[in-house]
């Protein structure tokens, strides 16, 4: 017993000081910063409303109406640390997630530490230096990335197990550290680990050893990523058709430039050295030269990991030059189409061109400088005789806390609870329906026509308006939905950003117009701030008086085949609120469809379910304002019926004279198709393990 606390002291240690910046978390408090609350926050509220309701979470029914969740990039429905939300009220879980991929990110570092050849507090001590970095304790806010980046340096260690030792278990670690990764959904780190493996490959690999060993190793990685793409394939195949058909998908609204948009800006390099040289981005939202928050607010690994980084770049030790290769890899494509490497990495690998923010390519440059750190200690260790080393460890593990811990204090601010129970006071005016009645659906007109309201000088201030102005998607949290929600990531397709982009003119320039499509999208109240008689803005919630139900019977379609025709005719004649106008030829309904009436409506994260009756003779057209894609599973009776799209990305169906029951969700085939190849993947590779073959190299047998 002693023996193992004292192998695993350092590592305890280590863990309790990486969270010492984090201590508000043990108090009542929940964390508050950047999209905490306004997008992650209602994500895990909804994904769990559905699973203790004992229905799988096809929908979110609040954003754009209705639009997909088990099948969206963004929820990281299949992450397993989702289980946290399950058992824990939503602010506790969300404090343990942060606080359980901390650890483990520096767990895994240390054990990646150990394959570089360093002692378990030497180790202990490199985790804790990646723990605290800039790139790491940035993304607190992020769950899903969080989660991707914990999981990061374990697969590394298992790259190094599986080069230095091919075989089955080594190449099981690799696979299932892999799969984790995917199940994260986080796109970028399909990169970073496919970057990572190969350092990795490099570093590792024994000289002296046959090319045959070597290609063994290539191979068996190779078949690592097949079997964890196959272990995650329940999450990687519904997201890869997610963004496939999303604004930032080839082809999407966003163009081939978006994924350059916001690139690391020049006036921060400073910042990689040390934080704070151009702004405090725990405390302000804009500076000279960077005008928007950055996505990664703190870039540098910290003053005393970049003293370890200069001795390691001047030691021999396993991937030194693969490490500062990742480094300055992760840094050029930080910058965007400043220079010309990202270009060129995005021609060869297509799908980098989804991803936003260039910035954040620091994480890979984070790791490889982490890497150098951990050779700076091994090299410091060799420096000095083993007595000196015993007093300096500790001394310089103090100095990396001292160092890092104000800023990863002050990137995860808390606020009292009740900001996750208590409506703000805009919402007062605005019932919530019974049971399943479909959520009050609210438009929120400043990010439409921008008003400065929000002090860019005082970042918490900001926060505390956004909720005040019910920013999107805060008020989901207490039942209410949005339309024409402003946001570009994978799971919006490419009509949602076109209905964005026409918004955007329509609101500040034609307001009566955009208050009609607004209208007819089943929207009852529209939040928006107005200056007053001092000169300040408020938000106020307009009700919309004469709002229309989300779910109605057409009194009169438009149809054709020619898309452009069709919407052209919508803008024409102003939005009516009776009119189907459909994206395609309909055989089947007249201009003037039979009446309909809807007798009732649950909508939940199951899906839409409705009973309706048509009066004939000919068939009744129902519009459905909600994503067609969150839609187009539908049943008539237990029967598949056609799903058309409705105004350019909502739906609508033909429903025959008579009463009938229709359920429509979205389309669940590739997260069964997933899932059937994960389960098969998983027993496949339990098989491989438990085969009783001869020993391999690894030593199993």
């Amino acid at each position: 017993m002693k023996s193992r606390l004292r192998i695993y002291l350092p590592l305890a240690g280590a863990i309790l000081l990486v969270l010492v910046p984090f201590r508000a978390f043990v108090g009542s408090e929940v964390p508050v910063g950047r999209d905490l609350l306004f997008y992650f926050f209602p994500l895990k509220a909804h994904l769990v409303e559905a699973v203790t309701r004992g229905e799988l979470p096809w929908v979110d029914r609040f954003r754009w109406g209705g639009s997909p969740l088990l099948g969206s990039p963004s929820a990281a429905p299949f992450d397993p640390a989702n289980v946290l939300f399950l058992i824990l009220p939503l602010g506790a879980a969300m404090k343990a997630w942060i606080l359980l991929h901390l650890a483990v990110a520096l767990a895994g570092f240390a054990a990646f530490a150990r394959r570089l050849g360093l002692p378990r507090a030497s180790a202990a001590v490199a985790g804790l230096v990646f723990a605290l970095a800039g790139t790491t304790v940035s993304l607190a806010a992020f769950p899903p990335t969080l989660s991707a980046l914990s999981i990061l340096p374990w697969f590394a260690a298992f790259v190094f197990d599986l080069v230095r030792a091919p075989g089955r278990r080594t190449t099981a670690a690799v696979a299932a550290a892999a799969a984790l990764i995917l199940l994260a959904t986080s796109p970028e780190f399909v990169f970073y680990a496919a970057f990572v493996a190969l350092a990795v490959f490099f570093a590792a690999r024994r000289e002296g050893r046959a090319w045959r060993d070597r290609a063994r190793a290539l191979a068996l990685l190779a078949a690592g990523a097949l079997l964890a793409a196959g272990l995650g394939a329940i999450a990687l195949l519904p997201a890869a058709a997610t963004a496939g058909r999303s604004i930032r998908s080839p082809g999407g609204g966003m163009g081939p430039g978006a994924a350059a948009m916001k690139p690391l800006a020049r006036p921060r390099l400073s910042e990689i050295l040390v934080d704070g040289a151009v702004a405090d981005w725990t405390v302000v939202a804009a500076a000279p030269g960077v005008p928007a928050y950055p996505y990664l607010p703190s870039l540098t690994p910290g003053r005393v990991a970049w003293a370890l980084v200069l001795v390691g770049l001047f030691q021999k030790g396993p991937g030194r030059i693969a490490a500062a290769v990742l480094a300055v890899l992760g840094f050029l494509l930080a910058l965007g189409d400043t220079t010309p490497v990202f270009g060129v990495a995005a021609r060869v690998l297509p799908p980098l061109g989804w991803i936003r923010y260039p910035e954040r390519h620091m994480i890979l440059a984070g790791f490889g400088l982490a890497w150098l750190a951990a050779l700076g200690l091994s090299g410091l260790a060799r420096a000095v005789s083993p007595r000196v080393f015993r007093i300096v460890l500790p001394l310089l593990t103090l100095a990396v806390l001292l160092d890092r811990e104000r800023v990863a204090r002050r990137l995860s601010p808390v606020e009292d609870a009740s900001v996750l129970t208590r409506p703000p006071a805009l919402l007062a005016p605005l019932p919530v329906g019974p049971g399943d009645a479909p959520p009050p659906r609210l438009f929120f007109r400043d990010l439409y026509a921008p008003v400065p309201i929000y002090d860019l000088r005082d970042l918490a201030s900001s926060s505390r308006l956004g909720r005040e102005t019910l920013l999107p998607a805060y008020a989901s949290l207490f039942g209410f939905a949005y339309q024409f929600e402003v946001d570009y990531d994978l799971s919006l397709s490419v009509e949602a950003f076109e209905w964005i982009r026409l918004l955007a003119r329509a609101v500040p320039e034609t307001p009566p117009l955009a208050l009609r499509f607004v209208r007819g999208t089943g929207v009852s109240a529209i939040v928006q701030s107005d200056r007053g008689a001092d000169g300040r803005y408020r938000p106020h919630l307009v009700r919309i008086g004469d709002s229309v139900p989300p779910y109605r019977f057409a009194a009169r379609v438009v149809a054709s085949a020619d898309a452009r025709a069709v919407f052209a005719r919508l803008l024409e004649d102003g939005f009516p609120a009776d009119t189907a106008y459909v994206d395609a030829a309909f055989p089947g309904v007249s201009v003037a469809p039979a009446p309909g009436r809807i007798l009732s409506v649950a909508d939940r994260p199951a899906g839409l379910f409705l009973d309706v009756e048509v009066d004939g003779p000919g068939p009744g057209f129902l519009m459905l304002y909600r994503l067609r894609e969150s839609a187009e599973e539908a049943t008539l009776d237990g029967r598949p019926v056609p799903v058309s799209e409705v105004a350019f990305g909502f739906a609508g169906l033909s429903v025959p004279p008579g009463r009938h029951s229709l359920r429509l969700r979205p389309d669940t085939r590739w997260v069964k198709i997933g899932a059937v190849i994960s389960a098969v993947t998983s027993f496949a590779l339990a098989a491989f393990l438990l085969a009783p073959w001869r020993r391999d190299a690894s030593g199993s047998a």
